[in-house]
Order: C-alpha cells, then sequence, then structure tokens
C-alpha cells in the first residue's frame, strides 16, 4: 500500500510558509517566526496515528502483529497490553522505553532496549530503573508503515473497573483515525457500545475491526447484529470482519486466496482511503489558519508604510488610524470585562457543571443498582452486582470526560468570538490537548466484598430448632396441666409455627443486614472514584485554563505588536527622502504581491 502523492499539499503549504517567514525576518517578527517554523514541523511531521482499541481479550496485538506481518506487541492468554504501545517506520527493528523523568528532571527519559523483550511485561522492566514506564516505542521495517502509518496499541478498555478507559479516550484526539476491536463471539455488549460511542464523538474518522471469524461459524449473524446496532445508534462506522489467523497463514504460505478469505484486503483498504488520504485532517486546517494569521498581521504593516509613503499628506490619518486600532488591541489584552471574564467565567461554569455531571451519573447508578440489591439476595449475586457497578461508573467517567472535552472546545470557541466582537478580522482557535485528561483509575481499589456469606442449611435448621424448642417447651407444659404428655400433637404443632416464625424473622433480619452492607459498599466505591476523577477532573480543566489563556493573550499580544510596527513603519516613510521613496515602494509592493498570493493560496487550500 502507497500513499497518494502529497494529497494534503504539504509541498506548496511549505512553500507558503517559507514566503512569510522571509517577510516576517524583514520585520524582525521573532514571534510569527517561532509560531511559523512550529507550524512547518507539524505540517511535515509524515505521521498518521491510529489508535487501536477495544475491550479485554478482543484479539487487538494479533490483529497488529499480522497486519505488519511482524511480531511488534506481546499476544496472550493474559492482559498483555499492559502498557501503550507506539508503532511505526524504522529499517531496522528496534524498541525502547519511555519513562518517567527522573528526581528533578522535567522531561521523560527514552531507554533503549533489545527488541525481543517487547514479548514480556514491561511495567517494571529492570531497565526502567524503579522509574514509572509510561509507553514502549518499537520499530519495524513494515512496508505498510512507510508511508507514515503509526499504531497505537491500547489496553483494553474491560476488566476490574475498567481502569484504562478514560487513558484511551485521551489519546483519541490527537489521533487520525481509531480502530475499534470486537471478536465474534457475540454481539456488542451495552459498555462495549457505549464505549464505541464515546471514541467516535472524539476522532469521527474510525473502523470496528470484529476479529476471530475463524473461530465462531456463525460470525456473519453476530456481524450483522452488531452493523444494526451501530445504525440504530447512529454511529458512521465501517463495520470489517477479519481473521488474524488466516492472515498470519496466508503470509506464511504465501496463499493470495486465504489471503483474500481473511478479509485483510478491506482494512488495507480502508487505511488507504480513509487514513493515508487524511479525510479528517486537522492539523493541516490549524497550519492553514496559522499561515493566514501571520500574513494578515504582516500585511497590516506593509500595506501601512505603502499607503504612508504614497501618500505623505494622508499620514496624519493613517496615524490616527492605527493609533486607535492600538489602543483597541490593547484594551482587548487588558479588559478583564471581556475575553479574560468569559475565560474566567467559563472555565467557573465548566467545573461545576462537570463535577455536578459526574455526581449524578454516579447517584443514578448508585439508586439503580440499591434497587438491584433491594430485589436479591446480594450474597448470591454481589459478584455480578460488583461487576455491574464497576463498569458502570467507569463507562460515566468516560461519558463525562468526552462531555467535558466536548464543552472545553465550544468555550475556546465563545472565547474567540470576544476577540471577533472587538474588531480583529481572524483568530485562530487553540487545541484543546487532551492527552493528560485521563483519570488514574491504576491507584483505585475494586469494590468491597462482601462479608456476610450465603446461609447454608445447617444454620437454616439450627434457627428452626431454636424458635420451635422454646414454642415446644411452652405448650407441653401447658398441657401437662390437662394430664398429656410433653411431646404431644399440640406441642408439637405450636413449636412448628413459632419455629417457621423465628426462622422468617432471623431470615428477614439477615437480609436487612446484608443489603445494609451492600448498599455501604456501593455507596463507598462510588465516593472513592468521585474523589479521585473528582481532582483528576478539576486539575485538568486548570490546565485547559491555562492552555486558553496563553493562546489568547498571545494573539492580543500579537495583534498589538502588529499594530505598534505598522505605526512606526506609517511614520518612518513620511520621513523618507525622495530619492529612498522608489526602491521602498518597489520592494513594499513586492511584499504585498507575496502575502496576497500567500492569502489567496491558503484560501483556495481550504
Amino acid at each position: 500500500m502507497t500513499q497518494p502523492e502529497d494529497p494534503r499539499r504539504v509541498k506548496v503549504i511549505v512553500e507558503l510558509i517559507d514566503h512569510s517567514t522571509r517577510i516576517a525576518e524583514l520585520y524582525d517578527r521573532g514571534d510569527l517566526c517561532a509560531r511559523l517554523a512550529a507550524a512547518r514541523q507539524r505540517i511535515t511531521d509524515p505521521q498518521l496515528r491510529v489508535v487501536i482499541a477495544g475491550q479485554l481479550k478482543q484479539g487487538k496485538s494479533q490483529l497488529l502483529n499480522s497486519l505488519l506481518n511482524l511480531p511488534v506487541a506481546r499476544v496472550g492468554d493474559d492482559e498483555t497490553t499492559a502498557l501503550i504501545t507506539v508503532v511505526g517506520y524504522a529499517d531496522t527493528p528496534s524498541a525502547r522505553l519511555v519513562v518517567a523523568p527522573a528526581p528533578g528532571g522535567s522531561e521523560p527519559e527514552f531507554i533503549d532496549i533489545p527488541v525481543e523483550d517487547i514479548r514480556a511485561d514491561l511495567r517494571r522492566a529492570p531497565a526502567a530503573r524503579g522509574r514509572e514506564v509510561l509507553r514502549v516505542e518499537v520499530g519495524a521495517p513494515s512496508p505498510l508503515l512507510r508511508g507514515g502509518l503509526t499504531f497505537i496499541d491500547t489496553p483494553g478498555v474491560g476488566g476490574h473497573g475498567q481502569p484504562h478507559l478514560s487513558a484511551t479516550l485521551g489519546l483519541l484526539p490527537d489521533a487520525d483515525a481509531m480502530l475499534m476491536i470486537s471478536d465474534t463471539s457475540q454481539e456488542f455488549t451495552e459498555p462495549e457500545l457505549r464505549f464505541i460511542r464515546q471514541a467516535h464523538d472524539i476522532c469521527p474518522v474510525g473502523a470496528i475491526v470484529a476479529t476471530k471469524t475463524d473461530l465462531y461459524p456463525h460470525w456473519r449473524a453476530i456481524v450483522a447484529a452488531n452493523a444494526a446496532h451501530l445504525q440504530r445508534a447512529r454511529l458512521d462506522l465501517a463495520l470489517i470482519p477479519v481473521s488474524s489467523l488466516l492472515r498470519s497463514h496466508a503470509v506464511t504460505s504465501n496463499d493470495a486466496e486465504l489471503n483474500e478469505e481473511s478479509n485483510f484486503p478491506a482494512l488495507v483498504k480502508f487505511l488507504s482511503e480513509r487514513v493515508l488520504t487524511r479525510e479528517t485532517d486537522r492539523v493541516r486546517d490549524q497550519v492553514l489558519d496559522e499561515i493566514a494569521a501571520a500574513a494578515e498581521h504582516l500585511t497590516l504593516a506593509v500595506r501601512a508604510e505603502l499607503d504612508a509613503i504614497n501618500d505623505p499628506d494622508d499620514v496624519r490619518r493613517l496615524t490616527d488610524d492605527l493609533e486607535r486600532r492600538k489602543q483597541e488591541a490593547a484594551d482587548a489584552l487588558a479588559n478583564t470585562a471581556l475575553w479574560q471574564q468569559v475565560l474566567n467565567d467559563g472555565i467557573a461554569d465548566l467545573t461545576g457543571d462537570v463535577d455536578h455531571d459526574l455526581r449524578a451519573r454516579f447517584r443514578s447508578i448508585v439508586n439503580h443498582l440499591e434497587s438491584v440489591v433491594d430485589g436479591c439476595d446480594p450474597t448470591l449475586h454481589w459478584a455480578e452486582i460488583g461487576t455491574e457497578a464497576e463498569n458502570a461508573i467507569a463507562t460515566a467517567v468516560g461519558d463525562n470526560f468526552v462531555w467535558a472535552f466536548q464543552r472545553a472546545e465550544a468555550l475556546a470557541a465563545e472565547v474567540a468570538r470576544t476577540f471577533l466582537s472587538n474588531g480583529m478580522d481572524a483568530v485562530d482557535l487553540p487545541e484543546v490537548s487532551a492527552a493528560q485528561m485521563g483519570a488514574a483509575f491504576g491507584g483505585l481499589r475494586g469494590i468491597a466484598r462482601l462479608e456476610s456469606k450465603p446461609i447454608g442449611l445447617g444454620h437454616k435448621a439450627v434457627t428452626s430448632m431454636r424458635g420451635s424448642y422454646g414454642g415446644v417447651l411452652m405448650f407441653g407444659m401447658l398441657t401437662t396441666v390437662a394430664g398429656l404428655g410433653m411431646f404431644n400433637p399440640l406441642s408439637l404443632g405450636a413449636g412448628l409455627l413459632l419455629g417457621r416464625k423465628a426462622y422468617r424473622e432471623d431470615m428477614d433480619a439477615r437480609m436487612l443486614r446484608v443489603r445494609g452492607e451492600a448498599k455501604t459498599n456501593l455507596r463507598r466505591f462510588a465516593d472513592d472514584v468521585s474523589f479521585v476523577v473528582g481532582k483528576e477532573s478539576r486539575d485538568r480543566l486548570k490546565t485547559i485554563q491555562r492552555q486558553l489563556r496563553d493562546h489568547y493573550r498571545e494573539i492580543a499580544n500579537r495583534a498589538t505588536r502588529s499594530l505598534n510596527e505598522s505605526l512606526q513603519a506609517t511614520l518612518a516613510a513620511a520621513r523618507l527622502q525622495e530619492s529612498d521613496r522608489v526602491g521602498r515602494v518597489t520592494e513594499l509592493q513586492r511584499q504585498d504581491n507575496i502575502l496576497t498570493q500567500v492569502t489567496d493560496n491558503v484560501n483556495k487550500l481550504r
């Protein structure tokens, strides 16, 4: 599979950046040069990040190995993918660990390891020297990766409390596409379909890969049922059934027919037509916005100076106009009643709304599970109740994550509108990073076990005998007055009735105690998760606030500097000697023509 020739028009975009940078250097605009350099680096980055996600034991790692025909991911019967594994192109196989910064450091450290070590659990790799392993990066000489594809294999999101759910969601905003893996042993479960919806809301380009078709003879019925589920949920995602085992055999034996039967060509076609063509290219759009903004700032300075030279008598009017616009930009920067107030109020509202939304979701889950507890014996069904509680709460955290991310993007757009209302022609929106938005479930304990045990036959018999003993003794003594024996039909019947009553009362009291213990465990688990996730959520929103504040403050500063440079250029142009005017006019017209072409080409590329 080869990548279409320059589908993003990268060469053209780089030329536009270079033209704009040269003019920015002439005006000593280091701020614009730095932003254009960053935009150049982003647009020339060939990587296309494809996140492979799904629940536990669905065949994610085996799918990646078969797709690349290389053992780049750990496979086995247990939870094999415990760390995020990034697989990109390299001329020779390589592997390295990315570990947490050393004490006093700020940047992660990269540690090379033998390629064979990726088959082992690297969470406590000796090479990390006790530091936390953040991820594993693998280089593979696969033709599929040569075009820029980079696969990110993630830990399964199911299991005990779904510990990796939010961390996986946090990777999707920066991804170009996602492959959601689900085997064909059964239809989508409710947590699985909810996770698919959450992921699709963040990363719209993706496909569902139905694996293990070689193991289940009724896989076609499962695929058809899942397609109906996606249609009812209004999720526009391709559904591709594949067999990793058949693919591996086909590659080993060079059997084209078996390869077709594995249906991997359909998966490769999806990657070629929907991913490598960059159907949704957010980076490209952001780079074009950056070029347009830089060209606008430079054009302002060039045309202001050109107008002053061509019409010296109009210098005063130009100066007054630039002074007014400079003051407006300064006001936009300093006036807390405008964009800063909108930002601060928006973050405060968002923090309260996100916290309330999370608590409301948890309350609804706990109320539902308490009703389930009231309708059964928790000692017999605690495993199922505990699993449902952990999955439901983890899913609620994921929904809360997606909603907070969408609200943060809406807030960024709202702040941008305050700039537009103050006279700025264009304001580029910041990229709200979600790389650190995953809740830390790793330190959470699971829901507590019930201390109470199911009642046995012996306990039931002892309870009944204890109640019946008093009845037999009491009525037996009364009947002895009438000349009957201690054990007679009346005393035995009374004993049976009182024993049954004592048994029921004991069972009712025990059930109330057990249900109370179960409800306490549910509330304690929800409170523990709420405590951890609430803190993480507040920290996440503070980070977003700083991102937005720095971004828009830089925009305001840039606008003020551009207007100040234009003002200085206008005043300098008024003082030019006649002999210098012709040469300066020619140079300014050349610059203005270049910037006009840059702006026109940006508009055509959008």
